[in-house]
């Protein structure tokens, strides 16, 4: 009997821990409510990645500009020859200074306010490099501490006011003026041609935005389909990442794409970072661009980075709302003091938490160890109780069966004496 218990035991400790090693697991959706919350970075590009104002405005930038742009690829690629010797500024070495120095200046964002506070341009507006060209951004990394938002609505989140000039543009990619935005966590890096929003000049935007997070269970437990995910909050996570103070998963792919284009084109695209020497304009037409697409869309190319994405995610969804700037009450006003460029060159843009409820997404193991133990443990306690209770029935028995036994031998021998005694007396 006790055998049979122990097979069984075994068996169920087996069946138990099978399940466990599978590393299954659930998704545990929760809301809770701060009182306070921390404010999202702001990222902010102009459509034109540079001013001309700042180049040389030679025909031959200009026609490569506008030869670059989807358009001009359609209309005019078959006429723009880079080895022609009219496009030798296109030959030009750059340094890192040039993506600094062509940016429009960080004064464009001329009125930021936040919580109802009036804030210094100068001191909150920070430039940021990203894939998009050097850009602005507001409680970013760099802002210690960071910017916490107390109350919801949109006059106590940030407010801002920017000038695009676009008398300064040149011919970009996007044939439209104003502004691409992101919005994300402050130790992630921007990427602002995938996940970002357009804003129209002429426009006032309201971005009510709501917070979410996501915590993934590390490996042994797959995150994400058939793969893993980082802790990067984890004491021994070390930074693979050589040009990044925080590891996000943009981040990482942005360097192993940079080291693919060196690789293809030897030399580095101006929008990332590195030592390698610095694309011309004629290398970006010719090689950069081709490189640059064949990487973004070979998910093989990506896969061979391996850049696995972080185990807790900070998102911010958000809803655009818009109205035309300016009303006719202020154009009549900002045309009789001779500002007649409101609609062509100015956005207000507003920024503010809807709630203070944050969406709480959780992967959560399906099976925990402590439940196979105190399952294993309980099946034990059962086959322990049967175990003893048979045990004690066994002792009930033969206890029984003895004294059935003594009380027959003894009843035996009784009868036995008084045989002999009446044998004796006859």
């Amino acid at each position: 009997m006790t055998s049979v218990m122990l097979a069984l035991l075994i068996t169920v400790f087996v069946l138990y821990s099978l399940d466990y090693f599978l590393y299954e697991t659930l998704i545990k959706r929760n809301f809770k409510a701060a009182a306070e919350l921390e404010f999202p970075s702001v990222t902010v590009c102009n459509l034109s990645p540079i001013n001309i104002s700042s180049i040389n405005q030679s025909d031959a930038l200009n026609w490569y500009f506008l030869a670059t742009h989807v358009f001009g690829r359609f209309d005019l690629s078959e006429q723009f020859n880079t080895s022609d010797p009219r496009f030798s500024v296109l030959h030009e070495k750059r340094n890192d200074s040039w993506l600094r120095h062509t940016a429009f200046n960080k004064s464009c964002v001329y009125y930021i306010e936040f919580g109802g506070v009036r804030m210094s341009t100068q001191s909150y507006i920070k430039y940021r490099a990203t894939d998009a060209g050097m850009c602005f951004s507001f409680n970013g990394p760099s802002q210690t501490p960071p910017l916490v938002s107390k109350m919801t609505g949109s006059r106590r989140g940030l407010t801002m006011f920017v000038y695009i000039d676009q008398d300064n543009y040149v011919f970009p990619e996007n044939m439209g003026a104003g502004l691409k935005v992101a919005i994300h966590d402050r130790n992630v890096e921007p990427n602002m041609e995938e996940n970002s929003f357009l804003v129209s000049s002429g426009t006032v935007t309201y971005v009510p935005i709501i917070k979410r997070e996501y915590t993934f269970l590390k490996k042994p437990y797959k995150a994400f389909g058939d793969k893993y995910c980082i802790d990067n909050n984890d004491p021994a996570f070390q930074n693979p990442l050589k040009y990044y103070n925080n590891y996000s998963l943009f981040a990482c792919l942005r360097e192993c794409r940079a080291r693919y284009i060196f690789k293809v084109c030897t030399c580095r695209h101006i929008n990332d970072f590195g030592e390698e020497e610095i694309c011309t304009f004629a290398q970006e037409y010719n090689c950069v661009k081709d490189a640059k697409d064949q990487f973004d869309g070979d998910f093989s190319l990506q896969q061979a980075c391996e850049c696995p994405q972080m185990c807790k995610l900070v998102t911010f969804e958000k809803q655009l709302s818009f109205a035309r700037l300016p009303s006719e009450k202020y154009q009549r006003y900002f045309e009789s003091v001779k500002i007649n460029d409101i609609h062509k060159n100015h956005i207000e843009l507003r920024f503010f938490y809807e709630t203070f409820v944050v969406e709480s997404v959780e992967q959560v193991s399906k099976i925990e160890l402590s439940s196979v133990l105190g399952n294993v443990g309980g099946y034990l306690g059962i086959f322990l109780g049967a175990s003893i209770l048979t045990l004690t029935e066994w002792i009930e028995f033969f206890a029984l069966a003895l004294y059935v036994l003594i009380k027959r031998m003894l009843r035996w021998t009784k009868c036995n004496v008084i045989s002999s005694e009446r044998a004796d007396k006859n």
